[in-house]
């Protein structure tokens, strides 16, 4: 008789449980569109000067408006065809709607006109607008010279490179 009367407080007990507003609550997983090996995408539209990106995986989140994309190559083409910039990246964020990326992992950037390089281990790039924003160490050289700091920002267009702390550097006249 202890056993039923143990059995029934047991189940009484489990019956008991409720759910807690102040608990709390997991959202469902957001599952991607697609995955895709071998990957080529266009970032931008034709006769807008997009970035041709080829990369060995990508995730689309079409409903997010974004990929991850792993091991990339990207390219932009000036008017006459000519390479007007070109990189590479470890892992990247990309907000497909606002035609920006998160770059990480041995960024390399090359803007051929004035023949620049830039490398970073992350930088943020609005590739619409052609600005590079990065906050961590970057190492930017040219046929002018050489420098390397800290919260570097860049607008392609203008050719206006700025960095908040410079370690190290030299600009040749």
């Amino acid at each position: 008789m202890k056993k039923l009367y143990l059995i029934i407080f047991i189940v009484l007990l489990l019956a008991s449980c409720s759910f807690r507003e102040d608990e709390e609550v997991h959202e469902k997983a957001v599952l991607p569109d697609i995955i895709l090996e071998g990957a080529e995408y266009t970032l931008g539209q034709d006769g807008n000067s997009p970035i041709y990106i080829n990369s060995s995986r990508m995730t689309l989140y079409s409903r997010d408006n974004r990929a991850i994309v792993e091991n990339m190559e990207f390219v932009s083409y000036n008017d006459d065809g000519t390479i007007s910039i070109e990189g590479s990246a470890d892992h990247a964020e990309i907000d497909t709607e606002n035609e920006t990326m998160d770059l990480e992992g041995n960024v390399l950037l090359h803007q051929s006109d004035g023949d620049m390089m830039i490398k970073a281990e992350s930088l943020y790039f609005d590739t619409e607008n052609e600005e590079i924003t990065a906050d961590g160490t970057v190492s930017v050289s040219s046929e002018d010279g050489s420098f390397r700091g800290m919260g570097f920002a860049a607008d392609l267009r203008e050719k206006i490179y700025s960095f908040k702390l410079i370690e190290e550097g030299e600009f040749i006249i």
